[in-house]
């Protein structure tokens, strides 16, 4: 996975929008739920994956 494909959203964050962007192509705006076991969420049109800042772990 690209890191800059990877957004990090703050930790009380339980719902993200996503449209894509310049580099992942744009595409309707839709709403996805935050896993609360993982603290992410992957959108299934741009592959653009919201991460929780503390589930987060740079490798």
């Amino acid at each position: 996975m690209r890191v800059s494909n990877i957004k990090i959203i703050e930790d009380n964050v339980s719902s993200v929008s996503c449209s894509g962007d310049s580099k992942t192509g744009a595409h309707p705006q839709i709403f996805l739920k935050v896993n609360d076991e993982d603290g992410s969420v992957e959108c299934y049109y741009c592959g653009k994956k919201f991460i929780r800042k503390s589930k987060f772990k740079k490798k």
